[in-house]
């Protein structure tokens, strides 16, 4: 399956690059490539994460090691990132998804 980043998830890794690079520029790329490297594997098998209960078309897979979530959808023969958020922030409005 074809991997796609919508605009909201090109924003949210670009938000928490910047964010750890001003602090830790080796961990931010650290961060990057893993998070990519999650998304990555969404592709080979959509089907890994959670569905969520309140929107059953969106799923919700944890990066490993770090503390952040990437939503997305499957869709015929693509997977959509749509949001990417760390897990200790408040739950993300599903209806924004």
């Amino acid at each position: 399956m074809s991997l796609r980043y919508l605009p909201r998830a090109v924003n949210d890794i670009i938000a928490i690059a910047t964010y750890l690079s001003e602090r830790n520029p080796s961990a931010a790329r650290a961060v990057e490539a893993r998070i990519r490297a999650a998304a990555d594997l969404l592709s080979q098998f959509p089907a890994i994460g959670r569905k969520l209960e309140q929107r059953p078309d969106v799923r919700v897979w944890p990066v490993a090691r770090y503390p952040y979530l990437i939503f997305y959808s499957a869709t015929g023969d693509e997977v959509l990132v749509l949001h990417i958020r760390h897990g200790a922030r408040e739950p993300v409005d599903l209806a924004d998804l």
